[in-house]
């Protein structure tokens, strides 16, 4: 049954959680499972976990009233770390598993007491393999109220095991508020090949605000409505300058000022391979911004990663983008932890005690800074100066916190008007539950402003799983930030969700962006891939190996191309006036009146001057938000349509009735882009005037 409890805040919080108003007996599941944990699996070890050198929970065994077991383990969280796996139920296989066997796991679970906000208690579930890697096989939080609630689990082997080193673990650390929680009758049965996960039963994932109805989406519709859509007024005119009425006006949407967008791979831009040309159709199809997934790391940039990768390479396929109207972001100048840095760092960065790396590497990341920024300049159009600085910090332990302020600063040297970012996991992901990561992020920008560093955005990762966080909480993770940074930007960098439960993953792809686009400080959401087949995470993919597209792509689709996309028609009043309200983006517009036809494109921007006069029978005049920064070098740039060969002269006017000749220009019909100096004098229009 779906219940819904009614937090202290008046928010709806629904959980999936089947029959849960009096505690009954387990499910119903298929013969064949061998149990590969204890039968006694509550007293297996409990590890408390450590946060501030403390114990972040303790357990005990107490007795329990349900039809299938007597006793349940109980677990007090007293100083909860904000990471699900400091501190947690620790049971370690009895027999060896292989790669392909179908598992399952089941507990039951119930709150005694629970100070969070939710008033619900909630632990962590994830099978996982040992050290170095702690490889996870799936994460799935568990909650509930006072009753006991049934959770069962099915997943495939994606690797062989030896006998006591896969485990399940029950991880209590998530979180900032303290809790006391009941589990019992675990169980994790080996079905081996006999059964398909899809044989058995399951809990299903799900969120915090998917009910159709939930209270936010009124909100976040409002704020769409006010934050991302402004006002546009054409005129047209003769070419005496005098308003010409019932002129037909079509003005069609091309993209958005928002970034949608996704990472991709620099080779498979360039490959003739059929999966290749699909590759880029599909991108073309659904994304107006990228960056490389990892072309631009620097041991890949460096030659490191073999053939696929290349320097060059990356630069071409930032070309390649830029070609095409897309907005392009880099990642990652810095990552500082030795196991992320290249090779060629490795000399002077001595295993153990970072104090013993040699001061010559900071020279070297500089260096790192100023090759890459250099040239990458003219393709990439903002970067994320320092990634994940939570738990990649050898550098900062060696050289100091200044180091940051360093690479910022180095940055912007070398890049002057590029936004700066940076970036980190777990702020919004983690079920928006860990607190210690959280605080560090906002600590760091602190530092990073209030020293005066270059920093202009906040770079937000994304990294969802199959029980994503709330989408208010999201919402109210995003107000937090903003109100500690109002000067800076946000952008989800890296947003996937990984689950086998494609309802739900669409589901929540439709809800993240509606929350994301309704903030204003937002820029866009970056997807980290979006083929199964160039994916970190496949079955987070929009489109499986054989490009089926999964219902994430059709949610993602109808939002940015359907719900939040408009064109416009219709014919000029009196006055010669067209006018409507969009979404910030670039428009196409084409203006008839009889045999006469304009066509211009129009940039629809907040805070931009949206009022264009054209006069009708020549070329389209151009305002000053039309034109494109370049170097200092080379001036600004004024851009026109293709023109026939011959000689034409720029004209500039205040009140389209007033031309006077700026510059005489050659041209040829391939001739598109003119580059000049244009006066600051309060001039608003150009056009070319045939000699």
């Amino acid at each position: 049954m779906r219940s819904t409890i009614i937090t202290r805040q008046g928010l709806l919080l629904t959980l999936i959680l089947g029959t849960v108003l009096h505690a009954h007996a387990k499910t119903a599941v298929p013969d064949g499972g061998v149990s590969i944990i204890p039968s006694n699996a509550i007293t297996s070890f409990f590890w408390p976990g450590n946060f501030n050198n403390s114990p972040v929970a303790s357990a005990e065994v107490v007795s329990a009233d349900h039809p299938d077991f007597n006793e349940a383990l109980r677990v007090t969280v007293s100083n909860p770390a904000g990471q699900y796996w400091n501190g947690a139920l620790q049971i370690n296989s009895t027999a060896a598993v292989s790669q392909g066997d179908v598992i399952f796991v089941r507990a039951f679970f119930r709150s005694i007491e629970s100070k969070d906000e939710s008033g619900v208690g909630f632990a962590t579930v994830f099978p996982q393999g040992p050290e170095p890697d702690y490889t996870k096989y799936f994460q799935r939080e568990i909650t509930a109220g006072k009753n006991w609630v049934e959770y069962m689990f099915p997943f495939e082997m994606s690797e062989n095991r030896p006998i006591g080193t896969l485990s399940l673990q029950i991880g209590a650390g998530a979180g900032s508020k303290t809790q006391i929680w009941e589990i019992g009758g675990i169980e994790m049965l080996n079905f081996g090949n006999s059964l398909e996960v899809a044989d058995l039963p399951i809990t299903r994932p799900t969120y915090a605000g998917r009910d159709p109805d939930a209270s936010w989406r009124i909100a976040a519709a409002e704020r769409i409505e006010q934050h991302r859509k402004g006002n546009f007024s054409i005129q047209v005119l003769d070419t005496d300058g005098s308003p010409l009425p019932d002129a037909e006006v079509s003005v069609e949407f091309v993209r958005h000022a928002y970034h949608f967008g996704s990472v991709i791979v620099a080779h498979r831009l360039f490959s003739d391979a059929p999966d290749d040309i699909l590759y880029r159709e599909k991108f073309l199809d659904l994304f107006n911004q990228s960056g490389p997934e990892n072309d631009l790391k620097w041991a890949p940039w460096a030659g490191e990663w073999g053939n696929l990768y290349s320097s060059q390479q990356t630069i071409n396929a930032m070309q390649w983008l830029q070609d095409r109207g897309i907005y392009t972001r880099g990642h990652v100048m810095v990552w500082p932890s030795k196991r992320n840095l290249p090779n060629l760092m490795q000399e002077y960065l001595p295993e153990g005690d970072p104090a013993n790396a040699d001061p010559a590497a900071k020279q070297v990341v500089l260096d790192h800074i100023d090759d890459i920024a250099s040239r990458t300049e003219a393709v990439i159009e903002e970067w994320d100066v320092l990634n994940e600085p939570y738990d990649n910090f050898y550098l900062m332990e060696a050289f100091g916190d200044e180091v940051m302020l360093d690479w910022f600063e180095r940055a912007r040297a070398n890049l002057p008007q590029h936004g700066l970012f940076i970036n980190d996991y777990s702020i919004l992901s983690g079920g928006g539950r860990d607190f210690a990561h959280q605080q560090h992020f906002e600590d760091t920008i602190e530092y990073l402003v209030s020293n005066d560093a270059p920093v202009t955005g906040i770079g937000m990762q994304g990294h969802f799983s199959a029980s994503p966080t709330g989408i208010e909480l999201v919402y109210s993770i995003l107000e937090r930030f903003h109100n500690a940074f109002p000067e800076l930007d946000i952008r989800v960098t890296e947003f996937d969700v990984s689950t086998e439960d494609e309802e739900m993953q669409a589901d929540y792809t439709r809800d993240f962006l509606t929350i994301m686009f309704s903030h204003p400080a937002t820029l866009g959401v970056q997807a980290w891939g979006f083929w199964e087949n160039a994916h970190w995470r496949p079955a987070a993919a929009m489109y499986t190996a054989d490009w089926r597209e999964k219902p994430n792509a059709v949610a993602w689709r109808e939002l940015t191309q359907e719900t939040w996309w408009n064109d416009f028609s219709g014919t000029t009043n009196s006055n010669g006036e067209f006018s409507a309200h969009g979404f910030y983006g670039d428009y196409q517009v084409t203006v008839t009146q009889g045999s006469k036809v304009q066509q211009f494109p129009l940039p629809l921007r907040k805070g931009g001057a949206n009022q264009v006069q054209v006069l009708l029978g020549i070329p389209h005049p151009r305002t000053p938000s039309d034109l494109r920064a370049s170097s200092a070098a080379t001036g600004p740039v004024v851009e026109f349509p293709d023109t026939e060969e011959g000689a034409y002269y720029l004209e500039a006017s205040e009140d389209l009735k007033k031309w006077s000749t700026l510059h005489k220009i050659k041209a040829t019909s391939a001739d598109v882009l003119y580059r000049m100096p244009l006066p600051d004098d309060g001039v608003v229009f150009y056009r070319l005037a045939k000699d």
